[in-house]
């Protein structure tokens, strides 16, 4: 019901933004991704890189819906912190859909933004020495915010953060990245 409630809003509030505005414009890109993973139970303390593809559609001057896949990279970490053995590797990927806030700015080539929505990683595995012992999935909240600077009338770039409300873990990520202006 969380996750029907939190699309339901995505969708009311893009769908009542007024695309009326000269702004409206389609954006795809790439990131890599720095991720930084920790488990609550401290098994898992990890980084490492990922990467994101994105798909933005920027209704006005203030408002966008932006979809996106990640995979993150391989998280290891130690099952039992006491004894040997017992090596993890922790891995995600799945999609995202946000709202993003524009900011606004009396310069045109530069976007500061806010975004909030809903993730969903539908692959997560665990391997224990090797062995997958658990593959599952994980969903809900996400918060997000970054700068898009036009190098030229097409081609922007990208440096945000984004935080994933994971259960039993604290997980961000900084993205680097190009976007292409339509």
């Amino acid at each position: 019901m969380k996750n029907s409630a939190i699309a339901a809003l995505l969708l009311l509030v893009a769908c009542s933004a007024s695309a009326a505005d000269d702004a409206a414009q389609w954006r795809i890109g790439a990131s890599m991704s720095y991720a930084d993973y920790k488990t609550d139970d401290s098994s898992v303390d990890d980084d490492g890189t990922g990467f994101e593809f994105f798909s933005q559609y920027r209704m006005n001057s203030w408002l966008g819906v932006e979809g996106a896949f990640y995979v993150s990279p391989d998280f290891n970490g130690d099952s039992d912190l006491n004894a040997a053995g017992g090596e993890t590797e922790t891995t995600y990927q799945g999609v995202t859909l946000n709202a993003i806030g524009y900011l606004p700015l009396p310069v045109e080539q530069i976007d500061f933004f806010v975004k909030a929505g809903y993730f969903n990683f539908f692959d997560v595995n665990l391997k224990v020495d090797g062995v997958t012992s658990d593959t599952g999935s994980d969903d809900g909240l996400m918060l997000g915010g970054g700068i898009s600077v036009g190098a030229t009338d097409h081609i922007g770039l990208r440096v945000e953060y984004d935080w994933y409300d994971l259960s039993g873990a604290e997980f961000y990520t900084v993205d680097i990245g190009v976007e292409y202006r339509f």
